[in-house]
């Protein structure tokens, strides 16, 4: 988990899948959430600098996970919502 950088569609992977699947699947504090996160960001941007705020990306969607308890998007889902991020995670 977190261990591939990606250059690209990296607020959907936010938002979709790393805050949900953090707070709501591995239950970690909202602190350690948002610092897993952040790690992971340092070495995306290290491809392509981030073109967004992560403090406040990280926080918003943080607090939208724990608040409504939204589970991470499925493979399947991602595979039609999003068809890049699905096949560059499937790699």
């Amino acid at each position: 988990m977190l261990q591939t950088p990606i250059d690209d569609y990296r607020k959907f992977a936010i938002w979709r899948i790393l805050s949900p699947y953090i707070i709501n699947i591995r239950k970690c504090p909202p602190g350690e959430a948002s610092n897993m996160i952040k790690n992971w960001l340092n070495r995306c941007n290290n491809l392509r600098q981030l073109d967004f705020t992560p403090n406040y990306t990280i926080k918003y969607n943080i607090n939208s996970a724990k608040r409504n308890g939204y589970l991470p998007i499925s493979l399947e889902k991602l595979r039609i919502e999003n068809a890049y991020l699905y096949n560059v995670l499937a790699r």
